[in-house]
């Protein structure tokens, strides 16, 4: 590889990560800012949360590292060509492949680290969330509690603690259990306390009452109980404690599926949704950055174009998005769905691949960039209208 062309591959792979790091860690602050009151009450319950946020990060790897790549490249290029580096690269003589080398290199390198990452990490994480789970019950519930506000555990559970009590204990907890739809139980109790054992995890109740109640009916019995002792293993949402979903299996077991597994008949369909998409999700990496090279690979003295080119690509990426959804979504019952998840984006790339060897320079067509000016016209005038007020009235206040 040339220097020019590792200077253009080091630079989009760059901002590229750092586009990826920054979105990703964006996710995982959203995430602990939604629970920050609870996380600052507990050195255990912050360690828990940041491992259950841990397990996140390879499904959203996976969902923008496409789009983080359409802005390392948009930018890094519209960067050049302002600078006029493109300018000077085609005065040399070279042709757009030589732009396009390391920008189909990196995009196949992503490619292939997405391909890893939906094959391996992506399993792992999603097992682990279940051992996270079930080793640190007590740690979960204290994330799930919120002082004085109901907080859902799961569908039919809820749980809610008035206040939070010295030396770890919790006053006025209040659990309403309705997954069971023959019956309701409503626990109620002053003071409580978890309690973490060798064998469980337990929520232990003081001087309170179970009120039960049978479906429809308008008796309700009452129990009042001095003490009383709840497995916190009972709050785990029942669908992670059966056998493993397909986006826990790892590819041989998607490949060759244990017809024993409880979940095998109930999600049957999604297996060959995972498999084609843990196996084809790779190639539209590598299609953006075809797409990507093809459109702005060319040097624009008009800003204008340029900004049209731009649009052009990333209207064209999306599209071919949209479309892999479908295909990804009808291949679980269609072979031929199937079999289009691998050719449609080969031949999204071979076929802008080949537009990069002509050295034809790809736009839209006059119809949309008029369409795209008089957006970009009216944009500005209701931009000029906004801020000219604000500037006659700084005028008028001089004066």
């Amino acid at each position: 590889m040339k220097q020019i062309e590792r200077y253009i591959f080091g630079r989009i792979a760059s901002l590229t990560l750092l586009s990826l790091s920054a979105i990703t860690i964006l996710a995982l602050t959203t995430q602990i800012l939604i629970r920050v009151d609870v996380l600052t009450t507990s050195n255990s319950a912050l360690l828990t949360f940041f491992k259950l946020s841990l397990t996140l990060v390879p499904e959203v790897v996976l969902a923008v590292a496409p789009f983080a790549l359409l802005v390392g490249i948009g930018r890094i290029l519209t960067t050049m060509n302002e600078d006029s580096e493109l300018v000077v690269i085609e005065a040399s003589g070279a042709s757009n492949i030589f732009i396009a080398k390391p920008i189909i290199l990196f995009s196949v390198l992503l490619g292939i680290g997405l391909l890893l990452v939906a094959n391996f990490a992506g399993p792992k994480a999603n097992r682990n969330l279940y051992s996270i789970l079930s080793g640190s019950n007590t740690d979960i519930i204290s994330l799930a509690i919120s002082s004085g506000k109901f907080r859902k555990i799961e569908n039919g559970l809820y749980i809610q603690v008035a206040e939070s009590l010295p030396g770890g204990g919790m006053g006025g907890i209040f659990l309403s259990d309705r997954r069971d739809p023959s019956a309701e139980l409503i626990y109620y109790a002053k003071v409580g306390t978890l309690k973490k054992t060798d064998n469980a995890n337990l929520l232990v109740m003081n001087d309170g009452e179970i009120h039960r109640s049978a479906a429809g009916a308008e008796q309700v019995s009452v129990v009042n109980f001095k003490s009383y002792v709840l497995d916190m293993a009972s709050f785990i949402p029942s669908t992670e404690k059966g056998d493993p979903l397909p986006k826990e299996l790892y590819l041989p077991e998607l490949l060759e599926p244990d017809t024993t597994n409880s979940n095998y008949e109930s999600h049957r369909l999604f297996y060959n949704y995972e498999i084609h998409f843990r196996l084809s999700s790779w190639l539209y990496t590598i299609a953006f950055g075809a797409i990507m090279a093809a459109f702005l690979a060319n040097a624009q003295s008009n800003r204008a174009q340029h900004f049209q080119r731009i649009a052009s690509a990333v209207i064209t990426c999306v599209i071919v998005r949209v479309i892999a959804g479908i295909i990804l979504e009808n291949s679980k019952t269609s072979v031929f769905a199937g079999a289009l998840n691998y050719i449609f984006p080969i031949f999204v790339t071979l076929l802008f691949m080949l537009q990069i060897y002509a050295g034809y320079s790809l736009k839209l067509p006059k119809s949309a960039q008029n369409l795209i000016d008089r957006l970009q016209e009216r944009i500005t005038t209701i931009f000029e209208r906004r801020t000219k007020p604000t500037s006659q009235t700084k005028n008028n206040g001089a004066v």
